[in-house]
């Protein structure tokens, strides 16, 4: 019996404890959803984890720890190894929404920088992108992407669906046609690159092509 109050007990902290934890998170992906785009004046795109996936992770966290303590509320079954499993199971479903709603990928004039949303954060300037890979899928549940790594071959940033790397895309078109990267602080370079932030200005430019050898630094 005490072994099962203790079990309700804990089920209790941890459903509140959760709950506080996946609230506050979706606000603050909401708040910088929100300033990203008052950044866009500024020259920088900054994309964040899907929102489906993130209602998807919002709605299983909640049931899993209220079950448990339904469960233990109802049946005097004690401390069971079904415990162990499920709190190991709302571990990893934590963890995946701390990725969905903390990770990032920014673009700026000064580079491109990318947070898995645990806190382990990358940056790379623009003159590190050496090799542009498109790569097509011929699976309609998955979308095309596009990836892009520095001369020695570490991941700098992969997108899909292509939309969301169209403004880096249109800074390499840039780099091809004019051998250097451009300016986003000059406003004629920063119009152009915006002009060309669109499918049929970036993808037929590097789709079935080997680009490579683009980068100005190694790293």
């Amino acid at each position: 019996m005490m072994m099962n109050y203790t079990a309700i007990a804990l089920w209790g902290l941890v459903n509140v404890l959760q709950a506080y934890k996946m609230f506050r998170s979706i606000i603050v992906y909401e708040i910088n959803r929100r300033r990203d785009k008052k950044l866009y004046a500024k020259n920088i795109y900054i994309t964040r984890g899907d929102r489906l996936g993130i209602i998807a992770l919002a709605v299983a966290l909640p049931i899993t720890p209220a079950v448990m303590f339904m469960l233990h509320l109802l049946n005097d079954i004690g401390f069971h190894f079904l415990d162990i499993g499920v709190f190991l199971l709302i571990c990893t479903l934590l963890y995946f929404f701390n990725e969905a709603t903390g990770s990032y990928t920014k673009i700026s004039p000064e580079g491109v920088e990318e947070d898995d949303g645990h806190d382990n954060k990358t940056f790379y300037p623009l003159n590190a992108i050496d090799k542009v890979t498109y790569r097509e899928s011929y699976d309609s549940e998955n979308p095309d992407s596009v990836s892009f790594e520095t001369k020695s071959g570490k991941h700098i940033a992969r997108f899909g669906p292509i939309y969301e790397g169209y403004p880096l895309l249109a800074m390499t078109r840039f780099k091809m046609e004019n051998d250097r990267w451009p300016d986003m602080n000059n406003p004629e370079e920063a119009a152009q690159v915006k002009a060309w932030m669109n499918w049929n200005s970036t993808i037929p430019h590097i789709k079935d092509k080997e680009i490579a050898g683009l980068a100005e630094v190694d790293m």
